[in-house]
């Protein structure tokens, strides 16, 4: 309890203290837990049933397999990113400010991750729950001024440095984010050019076949 009330009165000092706190797990647990709910709320998008529907036709396989699918697949993107992203912040931090722990930083960063993620995933419910917009955007700033002091926290770096890191910082996120959405449409439209091509076939066989 008193160190979730340090994460939102005193942010400096819970990511000073967290570099020995023996609950790394549990971070990362609560950031799959909110990484779980993102995607299960997004599998109900219009993108994620083209991509499985797509799927469906061309493999014949179940559509709730293939949403399944869909689904294990954005997971393990965003994974990869977020490990992707931590590992380039912390290449770069350390070469502008101290270099520490790796495992440390990964802690900060989930912390701060899952914050942001949170406000992403109420977004796909505002539609239903309008109050989740103004939550959303607190969410998003919490994140961004977590985000300050987890890495300022991380490399000792004066105000300008942070800011400077934080910017970085924000960039390799939203691009390995938008990135993986981005990928996930390029895939679905390629499967359905596929289909396209197969279904404006048919007809061209068909009148060989009556010839």
């Amino acid at each position: 309890m008193k160190q979730g009330a340090r994460l939102f009165l005193k942010p400096q000092q819970f990511f000073n203290q967290l570099q020995w706190s023996t609950h790394h797990w549990l971070i990362l647990l609560i950031f799959f837990v909110v990484t779980g709910v993102e995607s299960h709320l997004g599998s109900q998008s219009t993108l994620y049933h083209w991509m499985a529907q797509t799927l469906t036709q061309q493999t014949g396989v179940n559509f709730e397999i293939t949403l399944g699918l869909v689904v294990s697949a954005k997971l393990t993107v965003i994974f990869f990113a977020s490990y992707l992203s931590a590992t380039l912040i912390w290449l770069v931090g350390s070469l502008i400010g101290e270099r520490n722990s790796h495992r440390v930083l990964f802690r900060r960063l989930a912390i701060v991750f899952t914050v942001i993620l949170s406000a992403y995933t109420a977004q796909h419910i505002q539609h239903i729950y309008p109050w989740m917009e103004t939550l959303s955007f607190f969410l998003y700033t919490w994140g961004l001024l977590l985000g300050y002091f987890a890495i300022r926290e991380q490399f000792a770096l004066n105000h300008f440095e942070t800011s400077v890191m934080g910017v970085f910082a924000i960039i390799i996120v939203i691009s390995s984010w938008i990135g993986t959405h981005r990928l996930m449409v390029a895939a679905a439209q390629k499967y359905n050019q596929e289909i396209a091509k197969e279904v404006s076939k048919q007809p061209s066989i068909r009148n060989n076949i009556r010839r």
